[in-house]
């Protein structure tokens, strides 16, 4: 191939590669700082992956040319030649004579393989939302044992958003964080495999499908404790309010609704399955709503989360019905609000305080090199009995 020969009269910033719009050059919030003891080609190189775990770049987009940040900065081209070797030894960037360094595609567990050996005393949780209530005696379990050993949590929320989740799993790492907790969200990307032996700990919590370590609800369980209470009662039309999406952790309890109807001898009928898009009260109100509406509703319903549950009570309520002489109702997760409702609602309790106390030890216990002597931990559902499926003196027992 010829040597490529420099054009007279061209200024050299014009022949080096052009950088992909981003929405705020990179340069301009680079930061580097000759006083610290980290280098400057450490500082850069950090700085960059930063760039790279958050999403502000790209896979295929450019970085700036070597002179380009060394003139920026004006430090020495070999310093930044030296950053971008790094990233590219990381498998971060890929760098083509003529081209430029370009960023690759995410590799969660390479991000993983990347964090520091040094401890950092941070662990970082994942979870869908700080909106449902369920979270919070989950965080109040991971937060206690975090406080016992003086490890500080980063809590990320995704929204349900799955991209989220990828996005904050790299985030975490390029932090150094320890280990990692992901509540309730798909963990099949970050799970060690023989192809992938992710090196980051990571237990997932309320998620059933996990084949890595994890701490669970007896889901199923839960659905039948509560629809076969319901069945006590006489009951001979059960409906069910669930999520309209068929999560790994919604599944379970709606099978053990239909494990009760189908041990009662009652056939299913998809009619008395109201399927909403949330787990509000709003939602399940609208849930509430749907199956009133039938010209021979339920006479009782099982609701897969307590926040629903409540929305349903004042749906039919609203209607002018009344708990539970009209309409039974329990629910799931037994929740603050579940007791002070109007009736006392009847629900299955979920330990999700123990639950982030038995994941965040098992966490634990992976970050000291030890193994856990079970890799699956599942936490048994209990019914809890009030006012809102009728006198529990007097049932007719299936």
């Amino acid at each position: 191939m010829a040597p490529k020969t420099r054009l007279s009269g061209v200024p050299q910033a014009l022949l080096d590669p052009p950088i992909s719009p981003l929405p705020m050059s990179i340069l301009d919030r680079i930061n580097l700082n000759p006083h610290l003891d980290t280098t400057l080609a450490q500082q850069l190189k950090q700085q960059v992956n930063w760039f790279i775990a958050s999403g502000e770049l790209q896979p295929g987009d450019l970085l700036p040319s070597v002179r380009q940040v060394a003139n920026h900065f004006r430090i020495n081209m070999n310093t930044v030649r030296n950053a971008y070797q790094k990233l590219e030894a990381d498998g971060l960037v890929e760098t083509r004579q003529g081209i430029g360094t370009r960023v690759l595609p995410y590799n969660p567990q390479r991000m993983a393989q990347l964090a520091s050996s040094q401890p950092s005393y941070s662990v970082g949780v994942i979870i869908p939302s700080l909106a449902n209530p369920f979270y919070f005696p989950f965080l109040q379990g991971v937060e206690l044992v975090a406080h016992r050993t003086k490890t500080m949590l980063f809590v990320c929320v995704t929204y349900d958003d799955p991209g989220e989740v990828q996005r904050y799993y790299a985030q975490l790492a390029s932090k150094n964080v320890e280990g990692i907790l992901i509540a309730s969200q798909d963990d099949s990307l970050f799970v060690p495999s023989d192809h992938h032996p992710v090196t980051l700990p990571l237990v997932t919590v309320d998620w059933p499908a996990s084949t890595g370590y994890a701490v669970n609800l007896d889901l199923e369980n839960a659905g039948y404790q509560a629809t076969r209470h319901l069945l006590e009662h006489g009951h001979r039309q059960v409906g069910l309010i669930s999520y309209a999406v068929e999560l790994h952790n919604v599944r379970p309890v709606n099978a053990g609704y239909h494990r009760a109807m189908r041990e009662a001898g009652i056939p299913s009928d998809p009619r008395w399955i109201a399927a909403v898009h949330g787990f509000n009260t709003t939602a399940g109100a609208e849930g509430a709503r749907t199956l009133l509406a039938l010209e021979h509703p339920p006479t009782a319903i099982f609701i897969i989360s307590d926040p629903l549950a409540i929305g349903a009570m004042c749906a039919v309520q609203q209607a002018g019905l009344r708990i539970p002489q009209d309409v039974a109702i329990a629910g799931f997760n037994d929740l603050p609000q579940a007791a002070s409702a109007n009736p006392p609602l009847t629900t299955v309790a979920a330990p999700v305080y123990k639950m982030g106390l038995e994941a965040m030890k098992m966490l634990q216990s992976l970050i000291a090199g030890k193994h856990p002597i079970h890799r699956h931990v599942l936490l048994p559902t209990s019914l809890v009995i009030r006012q809102s499926c009728g006198d529990h003196n007097n049932l007719h027992l299936c």
